[in-house]
C-alpha cells in the first residue's frame, strides 16, 4: 500500500505500509508510476475546473489553531486528572492536542475554535511581540485606547495605530478619532508590536495588522 500525492512540481506527502523490506529500485519505479498518474489526474482537473484555489476557506470548513505556551504551564491547561482539558473539549465541541514542548492544537468548527482559543490563551499564553490577539476595549483616552488582551494583561493602542487611513485630522481632535472607531466593550483584533519588559508596557497596532492582511491577500491573488 503506497500512497503518493503532490503537484506538477513534486511530492507533498506519501505513505508506505510494508510487511517486509523493499528494494530501492522498487520504490523508485513506484514513484515514477505515481508521477505519471498524478500528472494525468492534474491535467484532467485543470481541463474540467482549473486548478486555482479559493481565495479563502468556506466559513463552515473546520479549522485548526496553534497556541505556543511555556511547557511549565501545561498543568494549568490539563488540570487535575485532565479535568480542565475535558471541560474545554466538551464545552466548545473541539479536540485539543498538546505536546511536551508547549504547543496546543485546537481542532473544530470555526466559531468554536475561536472561542476556545481565547479561553486557552487566558490559561497558559503570554503576550509576545508579533502575536495577534483579540482584546477588549476597557478605556478610551485622548491618545488612544487601553486594550485588555489576556487575563491581567493590558496594552496601549495608540490613536495613530487604530486604522490605516488616519492622515486627516478629526474635527473633535484625537478623542473624536478614538471614539469614531472604538467604544468601551468592543472586541478587537490587534498586533503586538513592542513589549517593554522593564516598564511592563505593551504597544499594539490595529493599523499594521490590517496592512499585513491586505498585503497577504494581494499576494494570494497574484
Amino acid at each position: 500500500d503506497f500512497k503518493v500525492c503532490g503537484t506538477y512540481n513534486g511530492i507533498t506527502a506519501m505513505q508506505l505500509d510494508v510487511k517486509r523490506p523493499l528494494s530501492l529500485d522498487v520504490i523508485i519505479d513506484a514513484l515514477d508510476i505515481a508521477k505519471e498518474g498524478r500528472r494525468c489526474i492534474l491535467n484532467e482537473m485543470e481541463r474540467l475546473n482549473g486548478l486555482s484555489h479559493r481565495p479563502s476557506m468556506k466559513s463552515s470548513a473546520p479549522r485548526v489553531e496553534v497556541i505556543k505556551f511555556d511547557p511549565n504551564r501545561k498543568r494549568d491547561l490539563v488540570g487535575p486528572g485532565g479535568a480542565v482539558l475535558r471541560q474545554l473539549e466538551e464545552r466548545f465541541d473541539i479536540n485539543i492536542d498538546l505536546s511536551q514542548e508547549g504547543t496546543c492544537l485546537i481542532f473544530g468548527p470555526p466559531k468554536s475554535v475561536k472561542k476556545a482559543k481565547s479561553v486557552i490563551m487566558d490559561l497558559v499564553a503570554d503576550v509576545e511581540e508579533g502575536g495577534v490577539y483579540e482584546g477588549t476595549v476597557i478605556e478610551l483616552k485622548d491618545f488612544g485606547a487601553i486594550i485588555e488582551l489576556l487575563r491581567n494583561k493590558e496594552g496601549l493602542l495608540h490613536v495613530s495605530e487604530i486604522c490605516p487611513d488616519n492622515s486627516q485630522k478629526h474635527p473633535e481632535g484625537n478623542m473624536g478619532m478614538v471614539r469614531e472607531h472604538l467604544k468601551v466593550g468592543d472586541k478587537i483584533e490587534v498586533l503586538c508590536t513592542q513589549i517593554d519588559r522593564v516598564e511592563g508596557s505593551i504597544k499594539l497596532s490595529r493599523k499594521k495588522l490590517l496592512e499585513l492582511r491586505e498585503k497577504n491577500q494581494y499576494y494570494h491573488k497574484h
